[in-house]
Parts: C-alpha cells; structure tokens; sequence
C-alpha cells in the first residue's frame, strides 16, 4: 500500500466551499490509515487562520480548525513530525540545492524530508515545488484517481 503525505494546499482545497471534486472523490478512494499530514502543515493552516482580519471567515475557520473537521481531529495519529531522521534529509536536501544552484523553499524540504523519512508519497497541486520527488496531483489526474 502507498502512504501519501498531504501538502498544505490540498488540505486547504479540500475545506474550500467548493473543493476540487477530483480531490475529494480521490480521497474517498483512500484508506484512512494511509493518509498524512505533517506537523508543519497544520502550523501553515493555523498561521494563515491568525492572518485573516476578524470577521465571520476567520471566526468559520476558527471553529473548523478547533473542531472535530480540523486537521488535528482528523489526522489523530497520524501527523507525521520533523523529527532527527526528517532532519538529516532535510540538510541533505538543502545542501544539494545549494550545489546545483536550485535552491527550495525550506519549508516545502521539510515537508519532502517528512515525507521521505515516512515512506510517503507527496501528495500536492504544486509539483515544481517538489522537483526529483514522487509527488501525485489528484487534481491534474482525474483519469487516474481510482487507481491510486
């Protein structure tokens, strides 16, 4: 069976009003205990909460991430963390951009080394951010989604 690690943008898409329907009908077709968050996604989602100015989206966002929805609920057991092994991925990782000149977001390398010292695959809409990773878009791939 795949593990997939879930970046933070399909989190995002798939609490959106109107959620791509390929991701959601991809997700369907998953098993729970395959699927991933990192601890790193879920401080993204509750710093962009913070940043929103006051008002009833924020306070809907608020009770969604707090709520037995929010990923916290959702994903218990199964957030993944920056642990030692993540870490010593990550360096590895950041040091061979440094030597190609290809430089990465650290924050998207923490989530790659996450994923890779977990055995997942990167799940995302944002495949160039993940350049040399296995990475699946659900949203790109709706031929391919009971596949997977």
């Amino acid at each position: 069976m795949t593990r997939y690690l879930l970046d933070t943008n399909i989190i995002s898409n798939a609490v959106k009003p109107q959620p791509s329907a390929s991701l959601i009908e991809w997700m369907a077709c998953q098993r729970d205990e395959d699927l991933f968050i990192a601890s790193l996604t879920i401080a993204e989602i509750r710093r962009g909460i913070l940043e929103l100015p006051s008002g009833k989206r924020r306070d809907a966002l608020e009770a969604w991430f707090a709520g037995n929805d929010g990923p916290q609920s959702l994903f218990a057991g199964r957030v993944l963390s920056f642990d030692d092994r993540a870490g010593l991925i990550w360096a590895r990782l950041m040091a061979e951009d440094k030597t190609t000149g290809r430089p990465r977001s650290s924050l998207d390398m923490i989530l790659a080394a996450v994923a890779e010292a977990n055995d997942c695959m990167m799940v995302t809409d944002n495949e160039r951010d993940f350049r040399g990773f296995q990475t699946f878009n659900p949203l790109r791939h709706e031929a391919e989604e009971g596949k997977h």
